[in-house]
């Protein structure tokens, strides 16, 4: 019975065991390969093993020690208003956060936890993210006291309306290959291939480089030097990566509204369920490609504190639809929000400051790709192979910044901003309550000030400090209209 009462004491208000490999340091297990090593050498003679490795075992167990005392330490207490937590070496660091407090709660499962039963969970408030260097409270729970903590939080919002957006599979497809990061799969895969060059060695490298170029130069009857090969492939593999992560991270996508709470639900692999209080969205952002936007379909971001802020987790709130889908699944799900309205927009007279720098960059690859040339002749052909390559996304720079000047514009509308503006190569509308709005200011470079036009900065609250650039406008109009809404700009 003593052994019971211990046991139970051991566990209750604990996070799951599971929790201790997580708090062991990623250098613990290369540990374990020259101890396991050592001890086969030994034929598994314990004393004779213990001998002659005593001081890696004597580090590997001091690191567990230490990993398990912290688990002990922590504790977590869940009560119908709030859940509390102590933290810290003898648990003297105490908080409680009431659920209704709450900007969003992140509850994940993945595969591995799936085998233990046990699921991750995320609660944030809209808090300073510098004292709380992630997450408000992170804690790996068992699946009851998973099902307690959900069922509590869902209760708030129970007896109230209740509203359902799914879209549909090929949408979420489409949004997976038009979101998918290159640059990140790019990472992955160049960080894998200079490892494994480590490995394998530089010759071996080479060989299997002249190898892939001789088959991709008969499949194209073109002779390609290897290093372009490489960077052909490292760049579609890559996407090809993120795209996949895309398409399983948001498949089954639903997105339930039940009274103030939006309950979101995606993922294959890793399910994810996110509750996100209406109330305490900072603003919504609807992003369009060049493409998107002339085929007017769109996506529809939302910041809020804890949402989205996991690894390679996008906040979305509805993947990806038409515009005339978008403003009803809109309407269902933050009613609060209105209809994005434009009431001041960018001029065509001042064009040149949208396509001025897009148009040096585009005419500075040509005179780069010269002096390389002249530097390094042996690389000539890679060297005119990379010019082609970074003249492509110059040149849709371009086209992308020319529709900016169309798009760009402000407005203000039943205490709500809208702002659209475009960044590098994505549009964003921004719809922000005016409540949520800390500092507006006004920027101008030589050529608008005589000119007397402005760039605008809008800052927003939210956990970390973002702000929204909206390009050109006449200053005149831009200090009356910030005015009449309580901004002294002038």
């Amino acid at each position: 019975m003593a052994e019971k009462s211990l046991f139970s004491y051991l566990f209750k208000y604990r996070q799951h065991p599971l929790t201790i490999f997580n708090y062991i340091t990623r250098g613990f297990w290369l540990l374990l390969i020259p101890l396991t090593r050592s001890l086969i050498a030994t034929r598994f003679n314990i004393a004779q093993w213990l001998r002659g490795a005593w001081l890696d075992i004597l580090i590997v167990s001091l690191i567990f020690g230490f990993a398990f005392l912290r688990w002990f330490f922590i504790s977590f207490h869940i009560e119908d208003e709030y859940i509390q937590t102590a933290t810290g070496y003898f648990g003297l660091l105490r908080s409680k956060i009431y659920y209704n407090q709450a900007s969003s709660v992140t509850c994940s499962q993945g595969a591995f936890l799936r085998l233990f039963r046990a699921y991750k969970i995320n609660i944030d408030t809209n808090s300073n993210a510098r004292f709380f260097s992630k997450h408000n409270v992170t804690l790996i729970v068992k699946k009851s006291e998973f099902d307690k903590l959900y069922s509590i939080i869902k209760s708030h919002g129970q007896g109230l309306a209740r509203f359902s957006y799914q879209p549909k599979k090929t949408q979420l497809f489409i949004f997976s290959l038009l979101f998918s990061s290159t640059i990140s799969g790019v990472v992955l895969i160049a960080t894998i291939l200079y490892q494994g060059a480590r490995i394998i060695g530089r010759e071996i490298e080479q060989q299997l480089l002249l190898d892939i170029n001789k088959q991709v130069s008969d499949f194209l009857t073109v002779n390609l030097p290897p290093i372009t090969v490489a960077i052909v492939l490292v760049i579609v593999v890559g996407w090809l990566y993120s795209f996949l992560v895309n398409l399983i991270r948001h498949w089954d996508f639903t997105a339930v509204r039940q009274g103030s709470n939006i309950i979101i639900q995606s993922g294959i692999i890793t399910r994810r369920i996110n509750i996100v209080d209406i109330n305490r969205i900072n603003f919504i952002d609807i992003r369009q490609s060049f493409l998107m936007r002339i085929f007017k379909i769109c996506s529809v971001n939302i910041s809020c504190a804890g949402y989205g802020k996991s690894n390679r987790q996008i906040s979305v709130l509805v993947p990806i639809t038409t515009n005339e889908e978008m403003l009803m699944s809109l309407k269902v799900l933050i009613p609060k929000f209105p209809r994005p309205t434009l009431t001041l927009r960018s001029r065509l007279s001042y064009i040149l400051s949208f396509l001025l720098t897009p148009t040096l960059v585009v005419a500075a690859i040509p005179v780069a790709a010269y002096v390389i040339s002249w530097i390094f002749p042996e690389w000539e052909s890679v060297t005119m192979f990379l010019m082609v390559m970074f003249f492509i996304p110059g040149f849709w720079f371009i086209v992308v910044k020319f529709a900016a000047v169309f798009t760009t514009g402000i407005g203000f509308y039943n205490g709500y901003a809208t702002l659209s503006y475009c960044r590098f190569y994505s549009f964003h509308t921004v719809v922000v309550p005016i409540k949520r709005i800390c500092i507006a200011t006004t920027k101008q470079t030589v050529a608008q000030y005589f000119n007397k036009q402005c760039d605008l900065k809008i800052y927003t609250n939210s956990e970390k400090t973002s702000y929204h650039k909206v390009k050109n406008f006449p200053l005149k109009n831009v200090l009356e209209e910030f005015a009449s809404h309580g901004f002294d700009l002038s």
